[in-house]
């Protein structure tokens, strides 16, 4: 395995981001950022406040002004003293704000996939329009900061299933494996938006059927492709949890570097995020709300999802093709390189990225510090659910067998503090398949911390781009 320091002589200056929190992290300041202090920050202040000021906003925008029914939704067992006057005005601003919002998405829509076809300069006010609404949707969460700091609200709002639920939707997937996450056949059609024409990319979104109905009928994806390069090669991006770039303004993930090193990337938006969030839910938390039905729901739709973008980006230029993704992201990404010997070439990828991930998936509900924080543990076992009949699953969550591809088109990025998706297993997972020190990047971090010094240190993207050059 590499040493947790052996990529630092490949530190390469980078183009300096535009958003802020980029340019923060190219700077010096940055490299304090990227240790595990800032890890246990994130989990303990920032997600601890995050994660119910979301649930507060996910009922709220549903409430559409109602107090009852927003308490109903939370769940709020009551208004503290002194707060309702207070509450209800933020409820009013929410439902505001997403009137806005929701009235932004379907001019954006008509624009991008509408007729009459809309002109460049309105394309660039249209999106520009809607990264505006989206973005101060999104920040309505503040607006019930007062009840966060009286401790009034869960995290998550609980609806487990039950075993023989979980049996009989998914019980015929585990009885043939190499069925499991096969490809549609044939291909939906995957519907193009007019493009935007930037400097160094062009930018348009794919909107397509999604891979399994139980997560909702369409899917999303954004493309960010290098101007003037023929047949580019590709990497399929899915990002982590809760992570919903789409909706927000003035943020950027680390898409710039890999056009600039002319690798066109399509982010999927993840079952449950961004457009697919559905009604009462803040984005990503059917996930954690119901295990293990919601992990074996997302993986058979994202899975498919990303196969479906593989033959797309095949059947429009003649570059390889990745699949790659962080966290959550990964933890999909692994297992379409798991399964993938079964498909037709077509849906095939050719190389693999994997950022913060685990071979342990059917335990992260039990052991990951994020199930932990929203107290996921407490509840399953409450519920009677155990390790062992989470463990019946595993065939479906966790990457079995070594993927059909050279090890050197896996290259994986771990943090050696990371216990959200724990190393160790992580570690494990790189042995059992093979991947070599220059394919496989170590860094003395956390979970998010590693994530985001990729920003920093793009040298695991750079290898991507050097695979997929290849041939």
């Amino acid at each position: 395995m590499a040493d947790a320091d052996r990529s630092a002589p490949e530190r390469r200056r980078a183009p300096v981001p535009q958003d802020l929190p980029g340019r923060l992290l190219a700077s010096r300041f940055g490299s304090l950022i990227t240790r595990p202090w800032f890890d246990r920050l994130v989990l303990q202040v920032g997600l601890k406040s995050y994660i119910p000021l979301s649930r507060a906003w996910a009922a709220a925008a549903e409430a559409d002004g109602d107090l009852d029914r927003f308490i109903a939704d939370v769940p709020l067992a009551r208004v503290p003293a002194g707060m309702e006057r207070g509450l209800r005005r933020s409820l009013r601003r929410v439902a505001e704000l997403r009137a806005d919002h929701d009235a932004m998405n379907r001019e954006w829509e008509h624009t991008f996939f509408g007729t009459p076809a809309a002109g460049p300069e309105r394309l660039v006010l249209i999106e520009r329009a809607r990264r505006r609404a989206s973005d101060s949707f999104m920040k309505g969460r503040l607006a019930f900061l007062p009840l966060r700091l009286r401790g009034a609200l869960p995290s998550v709002r609980f609806e487990l299933p039950r075993p023989n639920e979980v049996e009989a939707r998914h019980g015929s997937r585990l009885a043939n494996i190499p069925g499991a996450y096969l490809p549609p056949d044939p291909l939906p059609t995957i519907r193009e938006s007019r493009r935007i024409h930037g400097l160094h990319a062009i930018e348009y979104w794919l909107h397509y059927p999604s891979g399994d109905p139980a997560v909702g009928e369409s899917a999303w994806a954004h493309v960010f492709e290098p101007i003037g390069l023929k047949d580019p090669p590709s990497l399929i991006d899915a990002h982590g949890l809760a992570v919903e770039i789409e909706s927000l303004d003035g943020v950027e993930d680390g898409v710039g570097d890999l056009v600039r090193m002319g690798v066109r990337v399509v982010r999927i938006e993840a079952p449950w995020h961004n457009r697919r969030r559905p009604p009462g839910w803040y984005g990503g938390e059917p996930f954690l709300a119901k295990p293990p039905m919601s992990a074996l729901d997302l993986f058979s739709a994202e899975v498919r999802e990303m196969t479906m973008l593989v033959a797309w980006c095949r059947g429009n230029s003649r570059g390889r093709v990745a699949v790659g993704g962080t966290s959550l992201g990964a933890l999909a990404t692994q297992l379409v390189a798991s399964h993938c010997g079964n498909w037709p070439a077509a849906y095939r990828p050719d190389a693999v990225f994997l950022g913060t991930t685990t071979e342990d998936v059917g335990g992260l509900s039990f052991d990951s510090s994020i199930a932990k924080l929203v107290g996921v543990p407490g509840v399953l076992r409450a519920a009677g659910w155990t390790q062992a009949q989470f463990d019946r699953w595993r065939p479906l969550t966790d990457p079995i067998d070594a993927p059909p591809l050279d090890p050197r088109d896996i290259v994986m990025v771990l943090g050696t503090a990371d216990d959200v998706t724990p190393f160790p297993r992580g570690a494990a997972l790189a042995k059992r398949w093979q991947i070599p020190r220059e394919s496989l990047f170590l860094r003395p971090m956390g979970h998010f911390s590693a994530a985001l010094d990729l920003i920093r240190d793009p040298a695991p993207l750079r290898r991507l781009a050097e695979r997929l050059r290849r041939g």
